[in-house]
């Protein structure tokens, strides 16, 4: 877990300005206070990483008078589902952490507000735009239940390769273009000793998430949205077909590092940290959970998932996933103050901020740009701006956790010898019939 520093020492400090016996008037509507915001009003936040109050600096700027309280909290459900329950929730929530928040169950309960009004906003940066037009495209979609905006998940989360650069440049090593490209790397990596290639055995879905990008840059986006809404048939696509059995070909060719089956997440990474492996398949938080681990001399890099051939369907396609959800309670006593927040935090100088101090990227498109940042975040960051709109994204992990566990598990064993890819595609087929099936399960839709 990423170490935080004592929170905002001093952005707590705001003025309380006194009341008057009369009831107060709503400021009138404008491009400035979309929300008709109370500026006397305190707001009340609490959030399950310190990033989450990096908005409060901005907020008491332009409202002088308000009192912006952030709380950090590792026990948020612990806290604040009674708080939900009596009608006296916070006014924003950020849900990160082991005890987060489920949000499909508030979502039931009606208890989150509906963001859209928050994204049809004018953008605090600039007013002619609304907040949704400078936000990264497709990141949304995973916050909404049943078509309406609930959350809004900020750190968007780049999946890729991991490699040493000065490793490469050494051994005269270059990126691979194509998958081809990168079983040929490998094979020049075990001849010179070095295990090509390592991922967390005891957690497949890292294998998972190479056959699910190798499978949309194939195919395209809709193979992915399939599987998503549980259409009959998904996973027998002839591009996730063809993505598994590329897969394999890093275990048929013996291209895995000795004992890969075995390591958990933190023991493959220190394996290959350690340049006991020449490849890595992870998503951008590597860097911050290892930190102690990464010699600067190693220069950590990411290169994308490289597609199965030179003509794919999404060129520079790239997984990135949209995490650490905001919400704004439905019954906050300050929802203005609260979506104002949220307004504030989805500016390009408090995402810089927040990739600059917590070394994450965020949905607010260009915020990272000419940032002084490490070889591993600058890597994730120029993926990212190369993919344009051609971001790959899939929730069922989200929507349907035990599904995404055993498609995972399935993964893992065919990786390790234990089914063919028939198998495979039949096992995890079935497991998703019998979901679809399930009525006691609550079903989402992907447009």
């Amino acid at each position: 877990m990423l170490k935080r520093r004592t929170l905002l020492q001093g952005a707590l400090a705001g003025a309380v300005l006194s009341g008057c016996s009369s009831a107060p008037v709503a400021p009138p509507v404008s491009p400035e206070n979309p929300f008709t915001v109370d500026g006397n009003a305190p707001v009340d936040l609490v959030v399950g990483d310190e990033y989450g109050g990096f908005a409060a600096a901005a907020y008491r700027k332009k409202y002088a008078a308000a009192v912006v309280t952030p709380k950090v909290s590792a026990r948020l459900s612990e806290e604040l589902l009674p708080r939900f329950a009596t009608g006296t929730p916070p006014d924003v929530v950020l849900s990160t952490g082991d005890d987060a928040l489920e949000l499909g169950r508030l979502v039931k309960e009606g208890q989150l507000a509906d963001l859209q009004q928050l994204l049809d906003a004018p953008s605090w940066d600039n007013q002619a735009a609304k907040v949704e037009d400078q936000l990264l495209p497709g990141l949304l979609d995973v916050g909404r239940y049943d078509g309406t905006q609930r959350s809004v998940n900020y750190v968007a989360t780049v999946y890729g390769i991991w490699y040493s650069a000065a490793l490469f440049q050494r051994n005269g090593w270059e990126v691979p273009r194509t998958w081809p490209d990168l079983l040929a790397l490998g094979t020049e990596m075990k001849a010179a000793g070095l295990g090509p290639f390592i991922y967390a055995g005891t957690h497949p879905y890292y294998l998972l998430e190479l056959v699910l990008t190798l499978a949309a840059k194939t195919g395209g986006p809709d193979v992915l949205k399939r599987i998503d809404n549980l259409e009959d048939g998904a996973w027998k696509d002839e591009s996730v077909t063809k993505a598994i059995t590329a897969v394999g070909e890093l275990a048929k060719r013996g291209l895995l590092a000795p004992g890969t089956a075995q390591y958990d997440h933190v023991g493959s990474q220190r394996r290959f940290l350690a340049a006991k492996a020449g490849m890595l398949p992870c998503g951008n938080w590597l860097e911050n959970e290892m930190k102690p681990q990464v010699r600067d001399d190693f220069v950590l890099t990411m290169f994308a998932v490289p597609a199965l051939d030179a003509s794919p369907a999404l060129a520079s396609g790239l997984h990135v996933a949209a995490t650490a959800p905001f919400l704004v309670p439905e019954k906050a006593r300050n929802k203005a103050g609260g979506l104002e927040y949220l307004r504030a935090l989805l500016t390009k100088d408090v995402a810089a901020q927040v990739s600059s101090e917590s070394n994450q990227l965020t949905i607010v498109r260009g915020a990272a740009d000419g940032l002084e940042v490490s070889t591993a975040l600058r890597s994730a960051r120029d993926l990212l701006a190369a993919a344009g709109d051609q971001l790959i994204t899939w929730y069922f992990d989200t929507w349907y956790p035990a599904f995404a566990t055993a498609a995972a598990a399935a993964t893992g064993q065919f990786m390790a010898g234990g089914l063919q890819q028939s198998e495979w595609t039949a096992r995890i087929q079935a497991a998703a019939d019998q979901l679809k099936q399930d009525s006691a399960v609550t079903k989402y839709h992907r447009d």
